[in-house]
């Protein structure tokens, strides 16, 4: 399997044509949400012109999140192989991901050839701006890593180092840290880290929180809600090492000085870099409580979901697990602790931004 991406590449024939990504020759196109069946066809016959150059061993269109049944998708496929040499039909595919599930034609791609796919998807969402929130994590996975890094004072990072830890590729990394190299400081040994706080890359972290993190909010429908203590109690009691505490009671075990009296509310961080959730956790916590339908309601519980390789969760003495102080940051931000979330901020070095 390959191991390098070559993203913007540049094709020749049949006529000068950059596509999305270059794999071991193999050209990867993507189109999000396709609403339109005109707009199918068109993409497949620019994937057969596509195959027809030299260079190009054979060519996969990605389809993300379509607004059209696969049934319109694979009948404008069929009908536009009819019009196809064979030798160039023969050399295209067709992969659909519909909410994480992948199905293609002629065949599914195999499992090992989908972090290749996923990490396409994720750099050219990047640059189109694609919404979908499963795809708007890896640069802010990468910013995050790095923000704790600077938090905690522990020097600048390997590159691989730090793919490792989003769960990317070094191409993927590289894309992220050009967007950042304003505020990056790299060492002559390759290695990077931040120069002083990105204020205006946090500020757009912090607008896409939810959307990034995929936060999820419960609410009480009994009438008699527990109280957060009691949920965190029941929490540290399930002593499970991909549930971390955060919000005011993670910032808290940073910084035991921050100015905040009560706990309306319990968030926790769940790791899951799989992107498979289990519920199940928020029943043993209290069964009184479901899912929000709107953020206007009051929750007693936040969830708020990694995705990253790494958690960099933290364990203490007693075997309780908390969320990194980036997470934490971000669970003040979300609560509308602007002033403790700049205390807290603080609390780790002074700002020495050069703006």
């Amino acid at each position: 399997m390959a191991t390098q991406i070559q993203y913007d590449a540049q094709v020749e024939h049949p006529r000068d044509h950059r596509v999305d990504a270059l794999i071991d020759g193999t050209v990867v196109e993507v189109r999000f949400e396709p609403k339109e069946s005109s707009r199918l066809r068109g993409a497949f016959m620019e994937m057969a012109q596509i195959a027809m150059s030299k260079d190009v061993r054979s060519v996969l269109l990605v389809i993300v999140e379509p607004v059209i049944t696969d049934d319109r998708i694979r009948a404008e496929w069929e009908s536009a192989k009819g019009v196809m040499r064979g030798e160039v039909r023969d050399r295209l595919a067709v992969v659909v991901i519909r909410q994480g599930q992948y199905s293609g034609f002629p065949d599914t791609p195999p499992q090992e050839m989908r972090p290749l796919i996923e990490e396409v998807i994720q750099n050219v969402a990047a640059r189109t701006r694609f919404r979908h929130p499963r795809y708007l994590g890896t640069y802010h996975d990468i910013l995050h890593i790095l923000i704790h890094q600077w938090l905690r004072r522990t020097g600048p990072v390997q590159i691989q180092w730090l793919a490792a830890a989003a769960g990317c590729t070094y191409p993927t990394v590289a894309t992220a840290l050009e967007r950042l190299k304003h505020c990056l400081h790299r060492t002559s040994d390759r290695r990077v880290e931040l120069r002083y706080f990105p204020r205006e890359e946090w500020a757009r972290l912090v607008a896409n929180s939810d959307d990034v993190r995929m936060t999820a909010r419960f609410v009480d429908t009994s009438g008699q809600p527990r109280s957060a203590e009691s949920l965190l109690r029941r929490l540290e009691r399930l002593k499970r090492e991909d549930l971390a505490i955060g919000g005011v009671w993670g910032a808290k075990h940073y910084f035991p000085d921050l100015d905040l009296v009560g706990h309306p509310r319990l968030d926790i961080s769940l790791h899951c870099p799989r992107r498979e959730v289990d519920w199940s956790f928020v029943q043993q916590l209290d069964p009184a409580l479901t899912r929000a339908k709107s953020r206007d309601e009051s929750p007693r519980l936040v969830v708020h979901l990694v995705h990253r390789a790494e958690s960099l969760f933290e364990k203490d003495k007693s075997g309780n697990y908390w969320a990194d102080p980036v997470e934490c940051l971000l669970d003040l931000h979300e609560s509308r602790l602007e002033p403790q979330a700049q205390e807290f901020l603080n609390s780790f070095r002074a700002l020495t931004d050069k703006e």
